[in-house]
């Protein structure tokens, strides 16, 4: 052993060393459980040795030292119940750790700096404290204790530095030693177990018997002697009053809370070091957060320390400063337009989150305060209640104006970090007018909206109209803090509005109207306007953005005449529309005016005056052409809305209109790689050619496009003097014109692709195109005999996108082939709810001519039913193909694949039943021997998703096969083709596999199918009875019931055995005493049941109801359990 420990110790970890293999497992070796003693020895001895810091350094560096660490920590972590703890052990562990730590402390004449041997030490005996603490080591707080008598603490003489280092080594030490307690067993944050948290409990309750008195008593009696002046002195100062207030949470409060420890809070006040301050302001804030009844321990103990700690830390300079950001004092104003440096940011934010506790604590006793008062408890004594509330409101409002100020305050961090508090108080008020006459004596739950009050409100909503502005000088510097920031600035002026809703609107408009008399009138360039101009127009905007969820409108809209603030309203949003916002080249401005349209559109009902100015800004270079990304995505969404709700105005421009968006309609073909898209409007490099234009939208936002001009396009045809269907139908004709003309490139460029990467990108653009397109559509009418123009149009696209399907790679899981499979059975899919199944519009062969013979063409819906013939070998792999490139792994997305399509012929056979028998006996046999086949694969349990979607894949089927069941009672064998017997044989298979894998409902789907079946060939088809129905469905329902995985207590295998039974009840009914002398004689025999039970199942089954019927073979599988 010791010659790995003298071989690790030549390796240095600095450089690399350990990572050598060999290393590694002497490392492991070395850890083990067993060798700790020899580890000890060998940093005891090492250190003895070591005179010199350089000694130490290396010791401390090199491969042994981190393995003998190791070893020990292995140790001291285990439990006592995985390793039990022998006196052997406790002996000579805590002799170990003693000497370490005596060696630490005088190490180097006293002089030893060595941050990492401090923590390795401290981690060792908190590992220790945790291990062995009451039960095997009591004294071991005592005996370090009685270290610091050894080290003259009670002789000391100031300062410290200067004339006893080993006392502060101690104490350092110590220090560390007590916070890694608190971060590792503790801390109430960390997620403990059962047995973790009883034994954090035990050392807790033993420290506060025997040590912490003694503790606190030690650190109070160096805190008196360590000097601020001193940097080492200073820091410990600052560790010391952080530990003090970690662990005031769960020891005794007068432990702290008393005139020693306070007269040295005051005496640090006073130095007004920020460094201090800081570690002064953390030990109040966790003093204030114990726990204790909020009147009148909390109110008593802030109160108690307000005039000489808390008033004296906000008079601090550095604090002081801070607080003046609203005053009307012009010249301390500018006193906050320098920077501060980090230490005062950091006190300023640990003041913030003092301030944040004192404000909660004071509500929640104003809350209490509230619950007992006078007039309603008659136990309250009057003068001392009515002292107490004064008081309490009174640093309520002192506390709120802080909050306000440290709000303004420069720093994000420090500007969020009393909004619990800053809720809490906008909660408290009251929406109604000030009050004229104050009544000390009666108080509310919540605080009267006093004059002064409204003020303070006017004050903070002046600020955070500031704070929520986007960043002018980097917009990119900090955006998600600001994003974060700026929503809890709006949870505030939310609050604001709750508690006058008219002074949040009133104060936008007159942001507004003050910032807009400050713009030039025309030629808006930013560099023309100052950067406090464009932060508070775009402030404006985006405040009258988010005045639409502050204020509950009715239903009219935010405009109404029965609308509060209607007038006001309508009175921003024609200043907005009147003026040249639009123009300013800074686009979260453009981005919310945008936004502002899109949201109160309703808006142009009562003020249409103004639309063709602002659907001029969405066509230029402002709205859909601007150069920024982010303003033309939002803005695509937005026109489609805007023009959705205002059709009937722009009717008469439509033909303009549609001339405007002409060149933004084709669809760029260059696929988006994975990873290229837009994040917030921010695209990285998107084109496979680098140096090929940017794309200006995506296909998901040019839809939107299509979108308004189809909406264009279908309001014009609703006019007198707009062409009608026809001239409607031309030019919806040639709106997707661009889509189709580059659908069969877009095919021919996927089947040629070679890189999987490109391939994938390739098939999600045409699925995006094809969304387009189907999207597009829906904007047509839907009447019951639809247009056979419309209808024409379709038709035509659905031949574009089915005849360029051979292009599509046959094989399941090829990149690409998944989204193009998606997109077209959508497109199918809303076909087959457009065109219904006596659609007889005569559809014209492609490039006929328009006036020829008109009898000429197939009907609509014949023709969409081959097109799902043709299309479903495509879109769905039926068969396996005998390819090794498909390997086990592609079972998943084949199974998926089949699974996609066969809603398509529910919905098929819902909408067009009878009529697309013939297209469903073509179709439906290779689907299920297609799906029979793929379930019949091997797979290995592991594979979970696959087994999800191999259930997913059955039950899918079965509940198709239920769908056409109880549409096509009467073609059902027709549907499932020539070889209907066989399939009906392997459909009993695949409804008793479901039981397999407790797939209740899938096995409800099979036997409702089956008993549809029952119900339309039992009686007349013997063959169907004798060979099927005896030999396989029967044993089926039967005997599935029976087996240990059918739970009969499910609520969904109760519906399953009720339609097992509803089966047999049925067979019976169609066959009688035929089939009751075969369940007699035959089949009920072979189950080995006696006979009394045989002729009680037949007498039920003969005699009674179905539902009857139902109860009675519950129970009887019950009794067999």
């Amino acid at each position: 052993m010791n010659d790995i420990l003298i071989e690790l110790a030549n390796v240095d970890l600095s450089t690399g060393g350990a990572t050598n293999k060999t290393v590694i497992d002497m490392i492991n070796q070395l850890s083990s459980n067993g060798n700790w003693e020899h580890c000890a020895n060998f940093i005891i001895s090492n250190f003895e040795r070591a005179s010199t810091h350089g000694q130490i350094t290396n010791f401390t560096g090199n491969a042994a030292f981190y393995a003998c660490c190791g070893s020990l920590e292995k140790t001291l972590k285990q439990t006592p119940a995985a390793s039990a703890v022998t006196s052997d052990e406790v002996e000579k562990m805590s002799d170990f750790l003693r000497k370490w730590v005596k060696i630490y402390i005088t190490s180097v004449g006293g002089l030893i700096s060595c941050t990492i041997l401090k923590k390795k030490i401290a981690q060792c005996v908190g590992l220790a404290v945790m291990r062995y603490y009451p039960q095997n080591w009591p004294t071991i707080f005592d005996e370090i204790l009685s270290l610091f008598t050894d080290c003259g603490v009670y002789q000391m003489r100031s300062p410290i530095s200067d004339t006893n280092l080993v006392l502060l080594n101690l104490l350092d030490i110590f220090l560390e030693l007590l916070n890694e307690l608190d971060a590792n067993a503790f801390d109430r944050s960390l997620n403990l177990d059962e047995e973790q948290f009883k034994r954090t409990s035990d050392v807790k309750d033993a420290m506060r018997a025997s040590c912490l008195p003694a503790i606190i008593e030690v650190l109070t009696r160096v805190l008196e002697n360590l000097q601020v002046t001193k940097p080492r002195e200073a820091v410990l100062i600052s560790t010391c009053l952080g530990v003090i207030g970690r662990y005031v949470l769960w020891i005794d409060i007068n432990l702290i809370y008393n005139e020693k420890f306070l007269v040295i809070l005051r005496t640090y006040v006073q130095l007004t070091d920020p460094f201090i301050l800081k570690s002064v302001c953390f030990t109040l804030q966790r003093l204030f957060a114990k726990g204790m009844p909020d009147f009148p321990d909390k109110l008593s103990l802030i109160m108690s320390l307000w005039p000489d700690l808390i008033q004296k830390i906000i008079e601090v300079p550095f604090i002081a400063n801070a607080l003046r950001h609203t005053s009307s004092n012009q010249s301390l104003n500018e006193v906050n337009g320098r920077e501060d440096s980090e230490e005062t940011i950091a006190l300023i934010l640990e003041f913030a989150k003092l301030m944040q506790m004192i404000g909660s604590s004071l509500i929640k006793s104003y809350e209490a305060l509230a619950a007992i008062n006078p007039s309603l408890n008659s136990n309250t004594d009057v003068s001392t209640w009515q002292v107490a509330h004064q008081s309490c409101v009174e640093k309520i409002e002192i506390s709120f104006d802080i909050a306000i100020n440290l709000i303004a305050y420069n720093d994000g961090d420090i500007a969020v970090a009393t909004a619990t508090f800053v809720e809490e108080y906008l909660d408290l008020l009251k929406e109604k007018k000030p009050a004229k006459v104050q009544r000390p004596n009666r108080v509310d739950k919540q605080l009267n909206l006093t004059e002064e009050r409204v003020f303070k409100l006017s004050q903070l909503l002046t600020v955070l109209f500031d704070k929520v502005k986007y960043p002018t000088d980097d917009p990119d510097d900090d955006l998600e803090e600001f994003q974060s920031n700026r929503k809890v600035f709006i949870a505030f002026i939310r609050g604001i509005a709750r508690a006058d809703s008219a002074l949040v609107l009133e104060g936008i408009y007159s942001l507004l109207r003050h910032t807009l008399s400050q713009l030039p009138q025309s030629n808006c360039h930013v560099e023309d306007i100052n950067e406090v101009t464009l932060g508070r127009l775009e402030s404006a905007l985006y405040l009258f953005f988010v005045v639409g969820e502050l204020y509950k409108a009715p239903k009219e809209g935010h405009f109404a005449d029965s609308f509060e603030h209607g007038p006001k309203m309508r009175e921003i949003m024609s200043m907005i529309c009147a003026s040249n916002i639009s123009s300013i080249p800074f686009f979260p401005i453009q981005l919310n005016f945008f936004e502002v349209i899109g949201r109160y559109e309703r808006f142009f009902s009562t003020s249409p005056k103004y639309l063709l100015s602002v659907l001029e800004a969405f066509l230029d270079s402002r709205g859909l052409r601007n150069s920024n990304i982010q303003v033309r995505s939002r803005c695509a969404y937005l026109f489609s809305r805007f023009i959705k709700y205002n059709k009937s105005a722009f009717v008469p421009h439509t033909e303009q209109i549609l001339q405007q968006l002409e060149s933004l309609l084709p669809i760029d073909p260059t696929p988006e790689i994975a990873g290229s898209s837009a994040i917030n409007g921010f695209r990285n490099s998107s084109n496979l050619n680098e140096n090929a234009p940017r794309r200006l939208f995506s296909v998901a936002e040019q839809s939107f496009l299509y979108e308004a001009c189809a909406t264009l396009i279908m309001a014009r045809a609703a006019t007198n003097d707009g062409g009608g269907v026809p001239e409607s139908a031309r030019l919806f004709a040639f709106l997707l014109q661009p889509a189709l003309i580059q659908f069969p490139e877009m095919m021919r460029l996927l089947a040629a692709e070679k890189n999987p990467e490109i391939a994938e990108a390739r098939g999600s653009m045409i699925k995006q195109a094809t969304d387009l397109i189907t999207r597009t559509t829906r904007v047509l009418p839907s009447p019951a005999n639809p247009e056979p123009q419309y209808v024409q149009i379709l038709m035509e696209i659905l031949n574009v996108l089915v005849s360029n399907l051979a292009l599509l790679p046959p094989l399941p899981g090829t990149p690409g082939r998944g989204f193009v499979c998606v997109g077209v059975r959508a497109y199918i899919h809303r076909l087959v709810g457009y065109v219904g199944p006596d659609c007889n519009v005569l559809i014209k062969p492609s490039g006929s001519v328009p006036n020829g013979d008109a009898d000429v063409g197939h009907p609509a819906s014949d023709l969409l039913l081959r097109a799902i013939v043709t299309a479903t070998p495509y879109l769905v792999a039926i068969t396996v193909p005998n390819d090794s490139s498909v390997t086990i792994e592609d079972q998943d997305i084949r199974w998926k694949e089949l699974k996609e399509h066969i809603p398509l012929f529910s919905q098929l056979v819902l909408r067009y039943k009878n009529r697309c028998l013939q297209a469903l006996s073509e179709c439906l046999p290779p689907l299920i021997a297609g799906t029979m086949s793929a379930l019949t694969e091997p797979l290995d349990p592991s594979q979970m998703v696959a087994m999800r979607e191999r259930i997913d894949l059955r039950r899918s089927l079965l509940q198709l096969l239920q769908t056409v069941g109880q549409v096509l009672s009467q073609d059902i064998l027709v549907a499932l083709g020539p070889d209907a017997g066989n399939i009906l044989i392997n459909l009993a298979g695949l409804t008793g596999d479901c039981l397999q894998s407790a797939d209740a409902v899938g096995m409800k789907y099979g036997f409702t199918f089956f008993l549809t079946c029952i119900q339309r060939f039992a009686k007349s088809e013997d063959a169907f009875y004798e060979g099927f129905l005896l030999p396989h469905l029967l044993p089926l329902a039967f005997l599935s019931p029976a087996r240990p995985e059918f739970i009969l207590t499910d609520p969904q295998f109760s519906q399953t055995l009720h339609e097992a039974t509803s089966c047999i009840f049925a067979i019976n009914a169609a066959r009688g005493e035929v089939f009751q002398r075969f369940l007699l004689h035959t089949f009920l025999p072979q189950q080995n049941l006696t006979q009394n039970i045989i002729e009680l199942y037949i007498e039920k089954l003969s005699t009674l109801g179905l539902k009857d019927f139902q109860v009675f073979v519950q129970n009887f599988y019950s009794s067999f359990r």
